[in-house]
C-alpha cells in the first residue's frame, strides 16, 4: 500500500517537472522568437521620443525668442524714431557754359599743352613761358569761375564793355587764345632767327656761297 502510494506521488512529481519544464521552454522560445520585435519597437520608440523631445524645446525656445523680440521691438523704435527733418528748399539753377565755349576752352588747354612739351626751347626766365604756365594753371580756370560765379541763368550786360556776361566770357578766350598763338609766332621766329645766325657762323668760317641769297646784317 506504501509502496504504490510512493510510486503515485512520484508519478505526480515527475509529471509536475514536466508541466514546468514545458512552459518554461515554451515561454523562453517565445521571448527567443519576439525578442527582435521588442528591440525594434523600443529602438523606434526611443527615436520617437527624442524628435518629439527636441520639437517640443525647438518650439519652447522659439516661442521664448519671439516673445523677447516683441517686448524688444516698441523700445527699439522708440529709441530709433527721429523726428522729421524738414525738407531743404532747392537751390536757384546754376550757370553751365555752352558747348562752343567748352571747345574753345578745350582748345586753349591744347596748346597750352603743345607749348609746356617744348619748355626747354624757350630763354631762361622766359615771359612768354611764365604766361603759358599761368595761363592752365590761373588764367583759363580764373575765367571760366568768374562767368559761373554770376547769378542766375540770364545774361545780362556787363557795364563797361556793354557785352552780355557770355560775349564778354567769350571775348576774354579769345585774347587767352591769341596770345598762345603769338607766343607759339614768337618761339618759331626766335627757332628761325637761329638758323640764320648759324648760316652767319657758317659763312664767317666758309665765306660766303656766291650762288646763295647773302645775309644782310642788321645794324
Amino acid at each position: 500500500m506504501w509502496l504504490v502510494l510512493l510510486l503515485a506521488m512520484a508519478v505526480l512529481g515527475v509529471a509536475v517537472f514536466a508541466i514546468v519544464a514545458a512552459f518554461v521552454a515554451v515561454t523562453v522560445a517565445v521571448i527567443g522568437y519576439l525578442f527582435p520585435v521588442l528591440l525594434i519597437v523600443g529602438g523606434a520608440w526611443l527615436l520617437v521620443k527624442a524628435i518629439t523631445g527636441s520639437d517640443d524645446r525647438r518650439w519652447a525656445r522659439n516661442t521664448a525668442r519671439a516673445h523677447r523680440r516683441r517686448d524688444a521691438r516698441p523700445a527699439a523704435a522708440s529709441a530709433t524714431r527721429r523726428p522729421a527733418q524738414p525738407r531743404q528748399p532747392a537751390g536757384p539753377p546754376r550757370r553751365e557754359l555752352p558747348v562752343d565755349v567748352q571747345v574753345k576752352a578745350e582748345q586753349i588747354r591744347h596748346k597750352v599743352n603743345v607749348l609746356l612739351g617744348y619748355a626747354d626751347r624757350f630763354p631762361p626766365f622766359s615771359q612768354d613761358l611764365y604766361i603759358v604756365r599761368q595761363t592752365a594753371a590761373e588764367y583759363l580756370p580764373r575765367t571760366i569761375a568768374a562767368y559761373l560765379a554770376i547769378p542766375g541763368t540770364d545774361d545780362p550786360i556787363v557795364r563797361g564793355t556793354g557785352r552780355t556776361a557770355l560775349a564778354e566770357l567769350r571775348a576774354q578766350l579769345a585774347m587767352l587764345d591769341s596770345r598762345l598763338d603769338a607766343i607759339t609766332d614768337n618761339l618759331q621766329q626766335r627757332d628761325l632767327d637761329g638758323l640764320i645766325e648759324n648760316r652767319r657762323f657758317l659763312e664767317e668760317r666758309f665765306g660766303a656761297d656766291e650762288g646763295g641769297p647773302r645775309i644782310v646784317r642788321s645794324a
